[in-house]
């Protein structure tokens, strides 16, 4: 439903334009903005303040020996100590504190001019153990947690995404959930561990996720939450 409140409605039009919302939310907004002048309006603020931002970054595309890396890696990984060897590499959670510039700088303007009260409170973005590119966004707040390629990105065949926390000062990783193959998992409830600090991580996974509740494949996303 189109919220009437009128900071809750620039909120959900913000979070529309930065490609956050659920499929039905888009469509609800979509069917709604040619009668609702609020709601429209709301909308063309947002493309005109994120819009020309993010097209100041060129266009790129993930490193072509990408998926053949990941693949290599499965492919080496044979049991339980070696997933958790790769978990533990201090080098990975160095990598976790870096952003896509342009994904970061939008993200910033989100935060300047979107009320706290009512927008997300937490926001990650996630990407490859040393590279920069932003392959997903993560937003915690009033609407729970979700997280979503912004890159298209889909588990290898016959495997699957599953989304992992590790809040400050916990001792491992904590399940949050398999994603979806249409590249977006909402968590209605998420654990007090999601919270600025903490780090967001994607592992590939048997397709009903970690028979261990521990990760046993590779790492290959990750990206720490930040609060607005």
């Amino acid at each position: 439903m189109i919220p009437q409140d009128q900071d809750e409605l620039r909120a959900l039009a913000g979070e529309y334009v930065l490609g956050v919302l659920a499929p039905d939310e888009v469509r609800e907004i979509e069917a709604a903005m040619p009668t609702n002048a609020a709601l429209s309006s709301a909308v063309t603020f947002w493309q005109e303040k994120l819009h020309p931002l993010a097209g100041r970054a060129p266009p790129g595309e993930p490193p072509p020996a990408t998926w053949d890396k990941i693949a290599s890696r499965i492919d080496g990984l044979t049991s339980t100590p070696k997933a958790v060897g790769v978990w533990n590499r201090p080098s990975l959670w160095r990598w976790s504190t870096l952003g896509f510039a342009a994904a970061a700088a939008v993200l910033v303007l989100y935060i300047a001019v979107t009320p706290l009260s009512h927008g997300p409170r937490y926001v990650a973005v996630l990407h490859a153990p040393q590279e920069e590119q932003a392959d997903w966004i993560a937003t915690s707040g009033r609407r729970g947690l979700v997280v979503r390629t912004v890159t298209g990105m889909t588990a290898p065949t016959g495997r699957a995404f599953e989304l992992w926390v590790i809040g400050p000062g916990t001792a491992g990783p904590k399940s949050l959930g398999v994603i979806p193959s249409d590249g977006t998992l909402h968590v209605d409830s998420a654990p007090p561990s999601v919270r600025s600090g903490a780090t967001l991580a994607i592992s590939v996974e048997p397709p009903g996720g970690s028979p261990t509740k521990q990760p046993t494949g590779p790492v290959v996303f990750v990206g720490a939450l930040s609060e607005l």
